[in-house]
Order: structure tokens, then sequence, then C-alpha cells
């Protein structure tokens, strides 16, 4: 018997640190409401097309807590994009998270771009409009820091 509630206690121990470090890696992002933004509504289809490339089908949604992700696959393989939605204090939590940041001036009430975030090679443009932080990931390659604008450009109206 005593086994048996040393391995639940065990059982307990695990579940508890994987929730822990789940909660590390996205805790930046959770702690208020949900913004009422639908993340595959904030760039169409099209949009994302003649910027970054061609789909391979319907983008996909998901979300945990306060924030939601969209999930956009290429047919090359090569590029990858994802627009995420947080609360408005996102991006002060994004911004002590990044190691480098440049300042991005006409796009909402605040805007930078930052490299390498999480140690992932993608170029992360966070935009923070009222309520709402948006962030447009895309994976690091020629011209990434251009469409991430243009992109930007056209979704900051839809907020």
């Amino acid at each position: 018997m005593k086994k048996a509630i040393t391995r639940g206690g065990s059982d307990r121990r695990i579940a508890f640190v994987a929730a822990f470090a789940l909660g590390l890696f996205s805790a930046p992002f959770v702690f208020a409401d949900p913004p009422a933004v639908d993340p595959c509504k904030v760039v169409t289809i099209a949009e994302v097309e003649q910027i970054v490339g061609k789909l391979k089908g319907a983008p996909k949604s998901d979300k945990e807590g306060a924030a939601a992700w969209c999930n956009y696959e290429f047919t090359n393989d090569k590029n990858a994009f994802e627009v995420w939605v947080f609360p408005a204090d996102g991006i002060d939590r994004a911004r002590k998270q990044a190691k480098k940041q440049t300042v991005v001036k006409g796009l909402g009430d605040d805007a930078f771009l930052t490299r390498g975030m999480h140690g992932l090679d993608y170029v992360d443009l966070f935009i923070k409009k009222g309520a709402v932080t948006v962030k447009l990931s895309l994976k690091e390659a020629a011209g990434d820091e251009d469409k991430l604008k243009k992109l930007a450009t056209t979704a900051i109206q839809r907020l």
C-alpha cells in the first residue's frame, strides 16, 4: 500500500513538473482574458500566398488559455508562418523575453521585431493595438522582415 501512495505521489510530481515546465514556456502570454480576435482572420489566405508563398491548404487554428494561434503550411515545406493573438500585455511579456528588439513605427500602439525567440529560427513581429497583441511569426529567410511588415500593414486594420 505504501508503494502505491509513493508511486501516486511520484506520478503527481511528474505531472506537476511537466505542467510547470509548460507554464514557463507559455506563461508570458496567458494571464489575461483571451481577446475576441480570430487569429486566422488577421490576414487573408490571399495575402499570405501573395507575400509568402503557396499554401498546402487552409490554415489550422488552436488555443490555450488566453493565447490563440493560426498555423499556415506551405507547399515548399521551407516557409512557415503563424499568427498569434494575446491580451494586450502580451507585448510587455514578449519584450522581457526578447534578447534583441527593433522598434517598428507606424503599426498599432506599439510594435517590435525580434529574432530567435525561444531558440527558434523565426523572426517575430509583435504588434499591440488596443486590448490585443498580435504576433506574426515567419521562418527566417531572405526578405522576412519586409514580408512581415507587409502582412502587418493590412492585419492591423482588422484589429
